[in-house]
Formats: structure tokens, C-alpha cells, sequence
């Protein structure tokens, strides 16, 4: 059954450029250009990472937040960090900084500035009844200058748009283009869990799903892969 996620902006004056989008319509260049096969100089030769539906799934799953402007970053000889944007004077506050005191004790990305920043909220979202959503950094996106946090939020009662923390790597200096996608989120449906651990009878099927995915005419895709449909 087709579930709607519903996107809107709080400023009636904001230009919705860069709305939000499916993931599947930001596939990194580097992700095009992976292989599907690879063969070693000593011979040995399998299937590559466009191959791998579990990774595949993370680019394509949910629906990603874009930069609206073009964000312009400087890192200082003494290291502290300068960042600007051309903005609209109502989305001046597009990115701020939180007091050090704020999450003072929450570890910081490795390799990435300690300044709290926050992608100030511009876009809401309403799941239905029953789901949340996970918002997190794009998934599998390292290459980004950047690191966002992760959250859950109930988002089918709480809708409202909400700040977003993230983190600059150090040594960036550079152009953060409008239009990057700073986060991704995917929703979620909210039940009840509880955790078996050894059950031996999966243990024993394992065996045997482990040895039919390896197979190329009963692969993982072919067997057990269900598409999503994000759009």
C-alpha cells in the first residue's frame, strides 16, 4: 500500500529551489563509476560493489535534504572555521553554532572540527500514523566535507521543522555547492522488539542461504532482494 511523506516549508516568502528529493536521484558520480566485476592482478576475480544490493539500498533509500545555497568554507592557520552563503536576508540563519556548553559531552566525528553546528530547519515532514523517521548523514557518503548526527523522530505526531547538527572534517576549505544532500531521511514503522540470540535453527539455514546467495543463477538479488520505492 503507497504510503505519503509529506514535505512543506514553514516561510511562505522562501523560494522552494531546492526542495526535497528522492534519494535515488542523487547517485554519486563515484557510485556510476564503480565496478560490477573486478579481476585481481593474481587472477582472482568476483562481483563488485554495484553488485551489492545492501549497499546499493542505502543510496536509494528515503528522501534527502539539499543545500539551498552555495556554502563557502574556510579554515583559519589557527584553525577555527569561517563559514558564509548568499542567502535572502529571511534565510540568513540557514547555518548556525551552538554554545560549546551544548552537547559538550557528545563525541565528536573523527578527523572534524568540534564547532556544534546545526542546518537551521527549513523543511517539515509528516509521516503517517504508526512510522517515524530516522534522519541521519547520507548513508555511505564519506566523501561529503561534512558529518551530520543522527535522530529519530516521532514525525507523525511531530512535524514541525527542526535544527540539525553536523560537524565540518578538518583541513576543508571549499565550496559546499547548493543542492548536496546534508541529510537523508527514511521512514520508519514503530513496533515492539525483542531480541533471540543463538537460535539454532537459523544458525542451520544460514548454512544453506549463505551457500544459494554465492550461487550466480540463485544469487541474493534474485532470491531474497525486494526493490524500495522511494519517490
Amino acid at each position: 500500500m503507497l504510503k505519503l511523506i509529506r514535505f512543506f516549508s514553514r516561510d511562505e516568502n522562501y523560494d522552494i529551489g531546492n526542495t526535497p528529493v528522492p534519494m535515488k536521484k542523487l547517485i554519486p558520480e563515484w557510485y556510476r563509476k564503480a565496478e560490477s566485476f573486478w579481476k585481481s592482478s593474481d587472477g582472482m576475480e568476483g562481483e563488485g560493489l554495484k553488485k551489492c544490493m545492501p549497499y546499493m539500498d542505502t543510496l536509494v533509500s528515503g528522501y534527502a535534504m539539499l543545500t539551498q545555497f552555495d556554502i563557502f568554507v574556510k579554515e583559519n592557520p589557527d584553525g577555527t572555521l569561517n563559514i558564509s552563503w548568499n542567502a535572502p536576508e529571511q534565510l540568513s540563519g540557514f547555518i548556525d553554532e551552538r554554545p560549546a556548553e551544548l552537547g559538550a559531552t557528545m563525541p565528536r566525528p573523527a578527523g572534524h572540527h568540534d564547532n556544534h553546528l546545526v542546518w537551521s530547519g527549513v523543511w517539515g515532514f509528516k509521516t503517517p500514523r504508526g512510522y517515524s523517521a530516522l534522519i541521519t548523514h547520507p548513508l555511505n557518503r564519506f566523501d561529503l566535507p561534512f558529518t551530520t548526527t543522527s535522530g529519530i523522530i516521532d514525525s507523525d505526531e511531530w512535524y514541525a521543522p527542526g535544527n540539525i547538527p553536523f560537524f565540518i572534517k578538518k583541513g576543508f576549505t571549499g565550496v559546499i555547492p547548493a543542492g548536496t544532500p546534508f541529510a537523508q531521511v527514511i521512514p520508519i514503522k514503530r513496533k515492539s522488539w525483542k531480541m533471540v540470540t543463538n537460535d539454532r535453527g537459523l544458525q542451520y539455514a544460514d548454512n544453506y542461504q549463505g551457500w544459494l546467495a554465492r550461487q550466480t543463477e540463485t544469487s541474493y538479488k534474485k532470491l531474497m532482494w525486494h526493490r524500495k520505492e522511494f519517490n
